[in-house]
């Protein structure tokens, strides 16, 4: 009887520690370790959402995360089209998105400093969410802080690589056919469209780490099932 009693106890403490419900992180983790694994999910997630679209036809070449300039296809686009002037909507699709493929070293210092200061109130609810919980709760805090935060930085790129002057040119092109007022924010349409892209491969990353060991590192093994 005592040997079957010490085997119930044991194959109950084997099972105990096989706990499928993630609620092991709230046993066996120090709220600091617990904020440190979440912050580590987002410099991973983020350093590599910067090394897939950050580079030659990470934006361009992939059709998901081009920046197409969608609101103003049915009047600048069409209209300029119309006029023999579609080139200039190429052009300027092609230059924005090389130029946004350019801006690595200019942004991710934002990035860097909106994980560090990020107030992370619960962070076990975070790190038992749903796959995508971490860079959701990111993007709900931080992207106001970002979106203003990569104004500067992107209006010098676009500047400096001739796209303002291709859309200045294209919108002097535009007014000439057409008497309809135009309520476009170009710059900050790329930057949204390029924040976007980046919170996207930011989540694709977060279910990596979640669900593929070969993700993870020393910093992420608080993941580890």
């Amino acid at each position: 009887m005592l040997v079957a009693a010490l085997f119930s106890v044991s194959v109950s403490f084997f099972t105990s520690c096989k706990d499928e419900s993630g609620k092991f992180v709230e046993q066996y983790y120090t709220n600091q370790e617990k904020d440190r694994a979440v912050r580590a999910c987002l410099k991973q997630s983020s350093d590599s959402a910067l090394s897939r679209l950050f580079k030659y036809d990470g934006f361009y070449g992939a059709d998901g995360y081009r920046i197409d300039f969608t609101p103003i296809q049915s009047t600048v686009f069409d209209t300029l089209s119309k006029y023999g002037k579609g080139y200039m909507c190429d052009s300027l699709v092609l230059l924005t998105n090389r130029m946004a493929e350019s801006c690595a070293a200019q942004i991710s210092p934002y990035i860097k400093k909106a994980i560090d200061t990020l107030d992370i109130v619960d962070p076990g609810k975070l790190l038992n969410g749903a796959d995508n919980a971490i860079t959701r709760y990111f993007m709900m805090c931080e992207s106001s802080y970002l979106k203003s935060a990569f104004q500067s930085p992107v209006s010098i790129r676009l500047n400096v690589m001739g796209v303002n002057a291709l859309w200045s040119r294209m919108y002097g092109e535009y007014i000439k056919y057409s008497p309809a007022p135009l309520n476009f924010d170009f710059r900050n349409y790329v930057v949204e469209k390029m924040l976007d892209n980046v919170l996207v491969e930011m989540e694709m990353e977060e279910r990596l780490i979640r669900t593929d060991s070969t993700h993870l590192n020393d910093d992420l093994v608080i993941f580890k099932r």
